[in-house]
């Protein structure tokens, strides 16, 4: 057999092990917060031990938040790519709302249930079984393909993503993640760019004083011009491809019998490429400046948070990008249309770093990601393994215009 073949036959006799290898993996808590991803990289580390890949490096900031390294070497010097996905999930909220425990990974229907399985968890072990599969065909392929898995992408990153590229960690010619590509159906787009995300809070100030006596002093209740500016930022901040969630946190007041001193609210601005921090911002302070004018009663300031996340674009004629297309059309039906994916990933990190990234290409939907309702689609896990090895074994043997 040619190494396509090779490798796509490796990945179809072993489905079985691959499925449970990502039940496994989602029956491995590893929520941020409050942050421990030791367990599932145990696991992990497990199934390249039984598939013959070797140890990987363990590298963390903090012992209990590693990122997991492993190099696998072509024949001879080439190319490096980057397979990423993150190995933390969202806590699992209230149990109630689960029609499966979070860390119960049932199967029915054709689909995997449970907390992690669209985000990212399918993911990561589809990376691995397409790695392992590349390594059956080592000796036709030059270059190097890492596993680079990484903590706290769902906490901003510090711990994973910013540490290894700040610390030089992250060196390679191209990456790409395995966030869920799919809205409305599982692998439904290439993302080769994606949105960043501006997060912010707007705290506002009154005076606090005992309830009884409001009104003669005319005391200002933060809480009250907290809640009308909350208002009229949703009904006023509008901007195309821009997705404004307001008043994702609020805080306010200190008990029944006090005036409101101090209340806050926090919002998570989605913006596509193009923009940056500095214009987003002007355009905040501006937003605020102009609502101080006309109320001489406000007193508020922005608090910007330090994890946002920046938008980012990938070249539509690299040659990963095209490996990546050539290897969806042996795989699918139809090869998915590139668009920008809507949320933001650990792209802007190694992009940091030198490495042009591809944000999103993996198994799952998006909106289940973050709830109690989250799946995956079991055929997809099997095909974006499949991708992955045709795409690495492409890109690195310089193969992408061939194989049509």
């Amino acid at each position: 057999m040619d190494p396509e073949q090779t490798m796509l036959a490796f990945i179809a006799d072993r489905e079985g092990s691959l499925l449970q290898f990502a039940r496994d993996l989602v029956a491995t808590p590893s929520p941020t917060p409050p942050g421990d991803e030791r367990a599932v990289v145990g696991r992990i580390q497990q199934e390249l031990d039984t598939l013959g890949l070797g140890k990987a490096q363990i590298i963390a900031l903090k012992p209990e938040r590693p990122n997991l390294l492993l190099r696998l070497k072509g024949s001879r010097p080439g190319l490096t790519l980057i397979f990423n996905g993150h190995l933390d999930t969202k806590p699992h909220g209230n149990l109630e709302e689960w029609e499966f425990a979070p860390l119960n990974p049932v199967i029915r229907d054709g689909r995997l249930h449970g907390l992690g399985s669209s985000d990212m968890k399918s993911g990561l072990a589809a990376m691995v079984y397409a790695a392992a599969a590349v390594m059956e065909v080592r000796d036709s392929m030059p270059g190097e393909l890492q596993l680079m898995f990484t903590a706290d992408e769902e906490g901003g990153s510090k711990f994973g993503a910013e540490f290894l590229s700040v610390n030089g960690h992250v060196r390679g010619d191209a990456a790409l993640i395995s966030e869920s590509a799919g809205v409305h159906k599982e692998l439904e787009f290439i993302a080769l760019d994606s949105r960043g995300s501006f997060p912010f809070r707007v705290r506002v100030y009154g005076d606090q004083m005992h309830c009884s006596l409001s009104d003669e002093f005319k005391a200002v209740n933060a809480s009250v011009k907290a809640a009308e500016l909350l208002w009229r930022f949703a009904q006023e901040y509008k901007r195309p491809g821009v997705t404004v969630n307001a008043g994702v946190v609020l805080q306010g007041g200190v008990f029944f019998g006090v005036v409101p001193g101090l209340a806050e609210f926090g919002c998570d601005v989605r913006v596509p490429p193009g923009w940056t921090q500095q214009k987003f911002r002007a355009e905040i302070e501006a937003w605020l400046d102009g609502h101080r004018r006309r109320d001489a009663e406000l007193r508020a300031e922005i608090v910007w948070e330090s994890w946002g996340v920046l938008p980012t674009q990938f070249p539509r004629d690299h040659p990963l990008a095209t490996s990546l297309q050539k290897a969806c059309a042996k795989v699918l039906p139809r090869v998915p249309p590139v668009t920008c994916y809507p949320a933001g990933t650990d792209a802007p990190w190694f992009i940091a770093a030198g490495v042009p990234t591809i944000p999103a290409f993996g198994p799952g939907l998006l909106p289940l990601a973050h709830s109690p309702r989250e799946w995956v689609e079991i055929p997809s896990i099997f095909a974006c393994a499949r991708i992955y090895a045709l795409t690495a074994h492409r890109y690195l043997s310089g193969e992408q215009s061939q194989h049509s």
